[in-house]
């Protein structure tokens, strides 16, 4: 009958409505127990922060860039790289890398070169080599030549790869000195190599935004053949005060199988630029290009190469953390990747947008951290709450990026004494061993770092079976006074996930004619209870990994 049909679709829509409820995702990060770092006071212990592993253990290394060093009593603050080991370290100490520093002013570092580290900033940026057992880049772009002991000493800036262990010294790069010595001028002199790095399979980028009179530029190492590229296109380099390399990384643009360099100028023409190179013949060709949209947003400070809809292909975000409408808010542009490093702007986040947050100072592909299939990714908002910091979890999705945001993490849930929370992030890495990716977080205001670890995801699948149509003409069951139509209800359970327990409790309920509960109307459907009719039923079960459990209900309909 029409009317029994109509009944049966209304309870169908009324259960299916509650029991969906089950099947929310949500982020997976512990906030309960996170674990925090601290560094030595003014170090800014935490200004750069990189999770990494070699064999068996797991490290947070801590870029601490005014920090003194142990191994170097002679010189001034010239900051260090502190390791902080994870699975066995609960009194929470960090060390300091022994680098194999010499002398702070003096050294010979080649034919024309006297090195003066007093005030390098060892540790401004960090990177790991993206293979196991990777190599680390760390990097102070402070570090100076003096030479010819002229009247200003300008900073041609260093890396150094540490091998995967971290143990020894490891190998020095000084890519504008290098250059300097091939032609004698001034190009180089402010070039502060390193200011931002990045580590891809054999490819050590570094940006160098204060060469060429602060036109800037990115030095690209193949550390196979140790040969450099070089960047030869006029319409890049044509102009002066554009701070190219001031933020740099790498992915898979044009093929899944090459790596192609980016690079931000946030000082081009007043509103920013970025570029994707192509990586080919010892020469960085341009590819692609695309522009900030707002005077003095520091568009392309920022950058982040993930497959956010994991189709093989790095999809790009670009941050502009001083985007204005009454102050800084800041705002990260989010450009999908269709094909041959064509990208094609999706959406622009901007958090909470916070007065001075300083949005997209910073961001951070953390991997697949709730392993649903795709990248999830952290931008920091470091200035937001009163220089307190928050972080904002994003989704990634088969369309590119989920755009509402999936977790505010504040610098004040952590801990009320912390600053600058979200300057830098890392993630992508099992620090704790549980199957998931952890993330960490610099505070170097406060001289401290955050490890917030993941827990496993539990994925609930729910069923519910009715009939397809009820005969109100001749009810089957009896309420106590009358006769009423009754309809049986199967309720199934099972859950599944990666690394997760044998055995579940679910706690769930049952609500029957939600809809007319809303509106405060009286309901038309009941459920037998012991006893009575209810609309609700709260119940408990245990489940079994990936077996199916079912439990059975009767429904009047009056």
């Amino acid at each position: 009958m029409a009317g029994g049909s109509l009944a049966g679709w209304s309870l169908f829509k009324a259960l299916l409505g509650v029991l969906l409820l089950t099947l929310v995702r949500c982020y997976n990060i512990d906030l309960d127990h996170p674990i925090v770092y601290q560094g030595p006071n003014g170090s800014f212990f935490g200004y750069s922060v990189l999770e990494h592993y070699h064999d068996d253990t797991r490290w947070i290394l801590v870029g601490a860039p005014k920090a003194d060093s142990k191994f170097s009593s002679s010189m001034k603050t010239p900051g260090t790289i502190f390791k902080c080991r994870v699975h066995s370290n609960p009194d929470k100490k960090c060390t300091e890398l022994d680098m194999g520093r010499g002398n702070s002013r003096g050294d010979p570092c080649g034919k024309t070169c006297k090195e003066d580290r007093d005030e390098e900033w060892m540790g401004v940026s960090l990177a790991r080599q993206s293979k196991p057992n990777g190599s680390v880049l760390a990097c102070a772009h402070r570090w100076k030549n003096i030479y010819y002991e002229s009247d200003v000493i300008l900073p041609y800036g260093f890396c150094v790869i540490l091998p995967p262990n971290l143990q020894g010294s490891g190998r020095k790069l000084m890519p504008c000195y290098e250059e300097y010595k091939k032609k004698y001028g001034e190009e180089h002199g402010s070039c502060q190599a390193g200011i931002a790095g990045s580590f891809m399979e054999d490819l050590v980028v570094m940006g160098a935004p204060g060469s060429y009179y602060w036109t800037g530029t990115v030095k690209v190492l193949n550390i196979t053949d140790n040969t450099y590229f070089k960047l030869n296109d006029q319409h890049v380099t044509a102009k002066r005060y554009t701070y190219l390399g001031y933020a740099v990384t790498a992915g898979h643009f044009i093929h899944p199988t090459t790596v192609d360099v980016v690079a931000g100028a946030p000082q081009d023409r007043g509103i920013g630029k970025v570029y994707i190179f192509k990586t080919e013949k010892r020469l960085l060709e341009k590819k692609f290009y695309v522009s900030g949209k707002k005077m003095g947003s520091y568009f392309g400070s920022s950058l982040c190469a993930v497959d956010l809809n994991a189709d093989g292909l790095s999809d790009l975000l670009v941050g502009a953390p001083m985007f204005s409408e009454v102050m800084d808010e800041g705002q990260v542009t989010v450009y999908i990747n269709r094909g041959n490093a064509v990208m094609e702007e999706q959406i622009v986040l901007n958090g909470d947008n916070a007065y001075n947050a300083h949005f997209g100072e910073i961001i951070a592909n953390l991997g697949d951290i709730d392993d649903d299939g795709y990248p999830d990714v952290a931008i920091g908002a470091p200035k937001e709450d009163d220089f307190v910091g928050a972080v904002y979890i994003y989704h990634g999705d088969a369309n590119g990026i989920v755009p509402q945001y999936s977790m505010r993490i504040s610098g004040r849930t952590i801990s009320p004494a912390l600053r600058m929370f979200g300057q830098s992030i890392s993630g992508g890495i099992d620090m704790d061993k549980n199957g998931y990716a952890d993330v960490t977080i610099g505070a170097f205001m406060s001289d401290s770092v955050v490890l917030l670890r993941t827990r496993p995801v539990i994925t609930v699948k729910v069923s519910i079976l009715l009939p397809s149509s009820i005969n109100i003409t001749a009810p089957q069951c009896h309420d106590g006074t009358q006769h009423v139509s009754c309809v049986n209800i199967t309720v199934c359970f099972q859950f599944y996930g990666k690394h997760v327990p044998g055995e579940i409790g679910l706690t769930y309920n049952v609500t029957a004619d939600i809809e007319k509960k809303e509106k405060s109307q009286q309901p038309r459907v009941f459920l037998v209870s012991p006893g009575e009719t209810v609309a609700h039923i709260s119940e408990k079960i245990q489940l079994t990994h990936m077996k199916e459990k079912c439990d059975q209900y009767l429904a009047h309909v009056k």
